[in-house]
């Protein structure tokens, strides 16, 4: 799945997402654990470093949702390419709809998602 470049660099397979001029990893970093909430807290600087080293390393799909630890995923998502000036070599997938209600996970309605 990597490729040395002749500068000896990692370059990542990429594909296009069908139908879309979207170009992606074939690997994405999935944020859940980076919440912290289900997995006994997170350490917010090593969840930036793995977020941008992933980046480095040629992953441009960050995976996460607000319901990843009430929304902090999101938040460390955003900082830590924002912080590194690394936002234009990235793509947030993100679950529209999921939120919390009543101390759980619920969907939210399409016609009410926004």
């Amino acid at each position: 799945m990597l490729d040395r470049t002749y500068k000896g660099e990692l370059q990542m397979e990429r594909v296009n997402i069908p139908g879309t001029t979207i170009n992606v990893s074939r690997v994405a970093l999935g944020t859940w654990a980076i919440g912290g909430w289900m997995w006994g807290g997170t350490d917010e600087t090593e969840s930036i470093a793995t977020i941008r080293t992933a980046i480095n390393r040629g992953v441009n799909v960050i995976d996460t949702a607000p319901a990843y630890g009430f929304g902090h995923s999101e938040e460390l998502v955003g900082q830590a390419p924002a912080e590194g000036n690394l936002r234009t070599r990235v793509v947030i997938a993100t679950k529209v709809g999921l939120e919390w209600s009543q101390g759980r996970v619920s969907r939210t309605p399409p016609e009410h998602a926004s």
